[in-house]
């Protein structure tokens, strides 16, 4: 339970550091900032990379849950990514406001996908907590 309570642990120092990179990105030189985007994505990627190895240790009944929210995840990535490079280039203000909106929205997703996943960490951990206490019940009673 204690490598459980450091990934909490920095998934709220993650979360705090992504909410000081969002309001610092707002006063940022459009070069500063796309560096930013361009550093966060690489974080992004090496994080899902991650997953996907750590998914490998989940237990056989989780397999298949964990497969389909990486699948949806990657895909909700892959969208995001390819509408961000698709709209880049010359683009009239109209379509600034459109690409906006849609960034906006997938961000928008994105947080609440995470808030979602600290949800389901919650009562996992919590779950898992409960299990380990009934355990050394049993143990205790034996």
């Amino acid at each position: 339970m204690e490598r459980v309570s450091d990934q909490l642990a920095e998934l709220s120092k993650r979360a705090k550091d992504a909410e000081t990179a969002v309001n610092t990105a707002r006063s940022q030189s459009r070069e500063k900032l796309t560096k930013m985007v361009d550093q966060a994505r690489e974080k992004a990627q090496q994080r899902a990379d991650g997953l996907r190895v750590d998914g490998d240790r989940v237990i056989k009944d989780a397999d298949k849950m964990w497969n389909e929210v990486q699948m949806h995840w990657q895909d909700l990535v892959r969208t995001v990514r390819s509408e961000l490079q698709d709209t880049r280039a010359g683009m009239d203000v109209a379509r600034a406001q459109r690409r906006a909106d849609r960034a906006e929205d997938s961000a928008d997703l994105a947080v609440a996908f995470a808030l979602a996943a600290i949800e389901e960490a919650e009562y996992a951990v919590l779950d898992a907590t409960l299990a380990r206490a009934d355990a050394n019940d049993a143990t205790a009673r034996v």
